[in-house]
């Protein structure tokens, strides 16, 4: 059995979790997903539901414990976004929203190796902050950051970990045509781009 644990994570990252433990798991092989809150276990449900995937949900000490059966299932819901239903922040917390934009797979102009090399800098600091900013948004070339060969990566899957949402154009990712070359973050329309930079209190541009 494959376990996923999604526990601290906040959407759309323990249905981004979810689907990368089934992508993963055997076929036949059944998958254990972890949750710590009932906004997450009520979208992970909704998903599996659409997804036609049999699953039992047991609640042990404070945790909800989805079983799913894996199946011969292939085709899983890529936008895990539209599962997303979150829980108001309240402004008495004092939390600020901080949101990363990035816009191109280079830092800086003028050369493009240093550039590269930045931008590396950037993301191997960036999942050193505390708290990990809420969001990254990637348009332009800056989707490019999220392609398998990606140099930067790993550290997105690290920042997916800590609960920071990966959100990537997805007429940019149309235009450069990587769809099938994306295996980490959510295809976003501007609409919500607009909106997630909207309602932030801190914007970074690397």
């Amino acid at each position: 059995m494959k376990i996923v644990d999604t526990r601290g994570l906040t959407c759309p990252a323990p249905l981004i979790k979810t689907r990368q433990g089934l992508t993963e798991a055997a076929p036949g092989e059944d998958v254990q997903v972890v949750i710590d809150n009932p906004v997450s276990l009520s979208n992970v449900k909704r998903y599996l539901a659409d997804n036609k995937l049999d699953f039992t949900v047991k609640e042990e000490g404070g945790l909800s414990i989805v079983t799913v059966g894996r199946g011969d299932q292939t085709t899983l819901a890529a936008n895990e976004t539209e599962y997303c239903t979150t829980e108001p922040t309240s402004p008495s917390t004092g939390k600020r929203v901080t949101v990363v934009a990035v816009t191109s797979d280079k830092m800086g102009d003028g050369d493009d190796t240093l550039g590269t090399k930045l931008m590396i800098s950037f993301f191997r600091t960036m999942v050193m902050l505390e708290p990990a900013p809420d969001s990254v948004v990637f348009y332009n070339a800056g989707v490019k950051l999220a392609m398998d060969d990606s140099p930067v990566l790993d550290h997105i899957r690290e920042l997916i970990e800590k609960g920071t949402g990966i959100y990537l154009c997805s007429t940019c990712i149309n235009h450069f045509g990587i769809k099938d070359r994306l295996p980490v973050g959510s295809f976003s329309d501007m609409y919500q781009i607009l909106n997630i930079l909207k309602d932030a209190d801190h914007i970074i541009r690397p």
